[in-house]
């Protein structure tokens, strides 16, 4: 088994016809993937319930530094006033042997906060809208 340093992970974010690029100040990101259930019961279940599988979705959120230098890439593509899906591609570490979690969302809320003992951050949180991809790189 494999584990990672989660310092070491990384995302790539993609707007409209912009090219994937990776968001250089990003502290978590966290994603949950979830299926919802059918029931399918019936009287000659021998009385319990039983179930089938239905709906996957995926959604999460990540916190990031709020960099000048990245502004115009995060502010595009994590604004909810944009229209556009996102494409995003998440790194559980950047090594050659990580997963890599890929998918189109569209950004629910971008907050940014700052305080006087800290960095000004910013905490974006997202749904998934199709699959999620997994894949060991």
């Amino acid at each position: 088994m494999v584990s990672y340093e989660g310092s070491a992970g990384t995302v790539k974010i993609k707007s409209g016809s912009d090219t994937l690029t990776a968001i250089a100040s990003v502290r978590s990101w966290s994603m949950d993937i979830t299926r919802d259930t059918v029931e399918n019961t019936s009287m000659s279940s021998g009385g319990v319930r039983t179930y089938l599988k239905g709906l996957q979705s995926y959604s999460g959120s990540m916190d990031i530094v709020y960099d000048d230098s990245e502004n115009a890439i995060v502010s595009t593509a994590m604004n909810p006033d944009t229209d556009d899906t996102v494409s995003v591609e998440f790194y559980s570490d950047s090594a050659v042997d990580a997963t890599k979690f890929a998918g189109d969302v569209i950004i629910t809320s971008y907050s940014i906060t700052a305080s006087y003992d800290g960095l000004v951050e910013a905490s974006v949180s997202f749904q998934g809208t199709g699959a999620i991809t997994t894949a060991n790189i």
